[in-house]
């Protein structure tokens, strides 16, 4: 059972400003052996800087915890600490999940049957027009959609869910009280209100290049499977893709023109073993749903 010197413990990895992604698992695995289950970081591998190291002793007897906390409430934003009993089983099974998830908006849809749907940020009309036509029968079919609040396919995922009259996960790579795209201000304050935020990031945390690809892991572990609607060959809808197919969950690709660069990152994931998509069929076929 997490005590409350354990959660804020956990907070505490979650602000620290200093400490990459990859030294937070090595400084927690070092102090809390149990949490070695939810990574690979070996013997070999866990030296981390004793300056940083120090320094995060330093940053725990400091850290205010009841000022974080009241400051999350205020937003009215709350959180999961890894290891709660009602953190989301399957993110929780996925490697190196969030030590802190916060939230903000109805949590119960992390228990629900989710889709992650992903792709490019640059997308065509082509992407947009499968997505009109499709997200209304994957939100008839009970399906909670699981997006990353960014321009392109993510925008028009959540937008076209709720115009569905569905429910649709945010998961941004930046603080809860941040909004990021600047355009999706709106979005982002419908989606917290009557849908679901989550973030592994502080309240007011900006958002950073290197958050993106990490957020990208929480989709897909959210996700029982994760479909790509368009994406180029280095795209970071891929990297979703990836982290699903290494945790087990189904990809899903929608095919395009090979004359398309949107496409070549789909068409290589279909040449690749994923199952092509041509319409929500596919994926309910997969699954055993009714159609």
């Amino acid at each position: 059972m997490r005590t409350n010197r354990m959660e804020n413990y956990l907070y505490a990895l979650a602000y620290c400003p200093f400490l990459s992604h990859k030294e937070k698992w090595k400084v927690l695995i070092q102090d809390h052996p149990e949490y070695r289950v939810y990574t690979l970081v070996n013997e070999q591998s866990m030296r981390v800087n004793q300056q940083k190291r120090g320094s995060f002793g330093n940053y725990l007897k400091e850290f205010d915890i009841k000022k974080v906390k009241d400051e999350n409430e205020k937003a009215h934003v709350k959180a999961l600490c890894l290891g709660d009993e009602d953190y989301p089983y399957a993110l929780g099974k996925s490697y190196e999940p969030p030590m802190i998830l916060f939230y903000k908006g109805d949590i119960s849809l992390i228990y629900k049957g989710t889709i992650g749907i992903v792709g490019a940020r640059a997308c065509t009309s082509y992407g947009e027009r499968f997505l009109r036509e499709h997200i209304p029968s994957i939100v008839e079919n009970g399906l909670v959609t699981v997006s990353g609040l960014a321009k392109g396919i993510d925008t028009h995922v959540h937008e076209k869910t709720i115009k569905s009259g569905g429910k649709t996960i945010a998961v941004i790579g930046n603080g809860i009280n941040y909004s990021y795209p600047r355009e999706n201000m709106k979005l982002q304050a419908a989606i917290g209100k009557e849908h679901l935020l989550l973030s592994e990031y502080p309240l007011n945390a900006s958002p950073k290049r290197h958050y993106f690809p990490l957020r990208n892991r929480i989709i897909a572990g959210l996700s029982r499977g994760v479909l790509v609607v368009e994406a180029k060959e280095r795209s970071g809808s891929l990297i979703t893709a990836r982290m699903a197919l290494e945790e087990g969950r189904d990809v899903f690709a929608v095919p395009g023109s090979i004359f398309n660069s949107s496409s070549k990152g789909c068409l290589d994931l279909i040449k690749s073993g994923a199952i092509l998509c041509q319409s929500t069929e596919d994926i309910l076929l997969e699954w055993n749903m009714t159609l």
